[in-house]
């Protein structure tokens, strides 16, 4: 009795283990020789890390693990010049996918996911199209050829986005419940350029649990929440960060003048654009402008302090200098390119967002109460 007791209570351990063992396995392609040998990993979207990796042999690759639920991740691999990738859903069963010709198959949302994007004929013989306006660019002998294939591509990306922005939309009023709808939420936001935090917030909000929850989806909000709590009208953000002149821990706050309007610059020592705007703008502006009431603060961001402090050198940059140690400045202000440059009014109001070029001048004048 003892001895059929304990092969019980194996048996119903061997049978807990497989059940928390039940996973995903991917069973994936490359019928590419060159990529023999290589190593494919398995990339979070959340962020960007390795989840897993394996390397390539005789065309073919296999990764197995868990997973609670569906989680949208990307098989990623490259030689040279040559890559390869692909978007993958993870979740239980046996997930077959092509990284050359892009078939995915195997499990219910890797197959909704290839029929709602990557078998998707319209926007595939647009990107095709692309690539061709690429190729008459770069091939162009004349400078009214490169010119003609610039054009023709931005009427084609002008098409490609509008059809994303269709699909994305019909994808997601289709899927409100999982992941898919979740991915086509996230990608909407990029598409529809009327998509505000507001808007996004009132979606999630009356989404199932698979949408409201996807991390990426989360971060997209949060941006846009920073972008409208940083809109003209609205106070500014403080950012912590280094004095450059002092080396001392400083915030924005303690820079402004109450008797001042502050131009504030975000930008960076290797952006070309950054040290255009500093060299043709910003450095005649500070000069004309800060005896008449004018303060400009430049924030760096994503930078090196030495690379900083030679592009600072070179520039002729004389306005003070924050520098963003806590590498939170562009998250808190919504930004995602630089230059960035917002104009403040004397009690810290924002004024104008996103000024460039021509338009500095004028903003300031008027700001100033100057004729």
């Amino acid at each position: 009795m003892k001895k059929i007791f304990n092969v019980l209570i194996v048996a119903a351990l061997l049978t807990a283990v497989c059940a928390c063992n039940r996973g995903y396995t991917i069973l994936g392609e490359i019928p590419v020789d060159e990529f023999n040998g290589e190593t494919v990993y398995l990339v979070n979207v959340n962020d960007g890390t390795p989840m897993d990796s394996t390397v390539i042999a005789d065309g073919k690759f296999q990764l197995t693990g868990n997973v609670e639920g569906c989680q949208i991740a990307s098989l990623v691999t490259s030689k040279g010049m040559t890559r390869y990738m692909s978007n993958i859903v993870l979740e239980k069963g046996t997930i077959h996918i092509n990284l050359v010709n892009d078939s995915l198959f195997g499990t219910p949302m890797n197959d909704l996911y290839f029929q709602s994007f990557t078998a998707d004929t319209v926007a595939n013989t647009l990107k095709k199209q692309l690539d061709d306006c690429l190729g008459k660019y770069y091939t162009a002998v004349t400078p009214e050829e490169q010119v003609s294939a610039a054009a023709e591509y931005n009427v084609v990306q002008s098409q490609l986005d509008a059809h994303n922005l269709a699909v994305n939309r019909k994808v997601y009023e289709q899927n409100k419940d999982n992941i898919i709808g979740a991915y086509a939420l996230t990608q909407l936001v990029e598409y529809d350029k009327d998509m505000n935090y507001n808007t996004l917030d009132s979606i999630m909000n009356q989404s199932g649990a698979a949408v409201s929850g996807f991390e990426p989806l989360q971060v997209v909000r949060k941006k846009l929440f920073n972008i409208a709590n940083t809109s003209e009208g609205k106070k500014y953000v403080d950012i912590d960060g280094i004095d450059f002149v002092t080396g001392q821990p400083t915030k924005l706050s303690d820079m402004l003048n109450a008797e001042q309007v502050t131009l504030i610059d975000f930008w960076a020592s290797w952006c070309g654009p950054c040290r255009k705007e500093i060299s043709e703008n910003l450095v005649r502006l500070y000069d004309k402008y800060n005896k008449k009431g004018l303060n400009i603060i430049g924030v760096d961001v994503w930078d090196k302090i030495p690379d900083h402090k030679k592009a600072v050198e070179d520039l002729g940059i004389a306005y003070p200098q924050l520098i963003d140690t806590t590498r939170t400045a562009t998250d808190n202000y919504g930004v995602d390119g630089i230059p960035t440059i917002l104009l403040l009014d004397k009690d810290g109001t924002i004024l104008k967002r996103n000024l460039r070029g021509e338009a500095l001048e004028p903003a300031i004048v008027e700001a100033l109460g100057l004729k």
